[in-house]
């Protein structure tokens, strides 16, 4: 999967549990200024897991506050 294609999955995984517009999701754009709480975070990583068949070790969620930084802890995942 390329990473653009990697990056398309994650923003429909967040976009389907988060109350905010495509145009304010950026890479950058920190998931708490864009107003989501701890249960939507529990709710994406749980997603995550199943559309990419990981699974993300609960220390490193607290890492997962971007897109980027999702991209980040996905490739880890993937590579063990």
């Amino acid at each position: 999967m390329s990473t653009a294609e990697r990056e398309a999955k994650v923003r429909e995984v967040i976009l389907g549990v988060m109350d905010v517009q495509e145009s304010e999701l950026t890479r950058t754009s920190l998931f708490k200024d864009l107003g989501a709480d701890s249960l939507d975070a529990i709710q994406v990583v749980s997603d995550l897991e199943e559309v990419f068949d990981v699974e993300i070790d609960p220390k490193v969620g607290s890492r997962m506050v971007n897109i980027e930084a999702i991209l980040e802890v996905l490739a880890e995942c993937e590579a063990k």
